[in-house]
């Protein structure tokens, strides 16, 4: 059974297990409780994945049928918070991984903006032939005829 609750819990995490009797049956509640929220990443729907896979195991039964049937229940339950965490932390690491590509393009999108904005200096035009606007279309009103 421990070796089942090993495979969930990371490094500072807890099981809060918990027995209580309610007349012949048993009622066990197994709760774990996870480091706290994802650091840097404020999203309701990634809050609600880790809720999700925090939630609590509870079964109640005559202790005869827990000895036989809990086991199983035991090894599904931990299989599925196990596959939940896994994914948690995958699509965490995919969002970090996008935060930094767009980091990276906004910072060359800056960069890039500056650059445009920065006049050229004369001796870096090698276009001599017509001074900056001569291209531009006149009109009858121009005073550039």
């Amino acid at each position: 059974m421990f070796a089942q609750f090993e495979t969930i819990l990371g490094d500072g995490e807890r099981i809060d297990f918990s027995i209580c009797r309610q007349g012949n049956r048993l009622t066990v509640l197994i709760q774990p409780c996870f480091n706290g929220p994802a650091s840097g990443i404020d999203d309701p729907q990634l809050e609600q994945v880790r809720a999700a896979i925090s939630m609590p195991l509870c079964v109640t039964d005559m202790a005869a049928n827990l000895d036989r049937d809990f086991p199983a229940c035991l090894i599904q339950y931990v299989d599925g918070v196990s596959d939940g965490k896994s994914e948690f932390a995958q699509a965490m690491s995919r969002i970090r991984e996008a935060a930094k590509t767009a980091n990276s393009l906004t910072t060359a999108s800056t960069a890039n903006e500056k650059a445009a904005q920065t006049p050229k200096k004369a001796e870096d035009n090698d276009n001599d032939t017509a001074p900056v606007g001569a291209n531009l279309p006149t009109d009858s009103k121009s005073l550039f005829f």
